[in-house]
């Protein structure tokens, strides 16, 4: 599962939105959030490129077959 997490693009810049697993510290990007940002001030904010990016990736590939996901045949 993941979820999206309102941070700065980059230390001092815009305000973006990240996806983030919900079991891991870090971004899909590669960045640590460190405090949390209020997601009302983040509502009109766009969506980290990077993060976007791995999302596709990750939604598109064919799935792992160690997976509990996958269900056998």
């Amino acid at each position: 599962m993941y979820e999206m997490c309102a941070g700065h693009e980059e230390h001092g810049g815009v305000l973006v939105w990240h996806v983030m697993a919900k079991r891991s510290s870090e971004t899909l990007c590669g960045r640590t959030l460190i405090r949390a940002v209020d997601a009302a001030s983040a509502e009109r904010a766009g969506h980290c490129a990077a993060c976007m990016a791995s999302f596709m990736k990750l939604m598109t590939a064919p799935p792992d077959a160690e997976s509990p996901a996958v269900t056998p045949r």
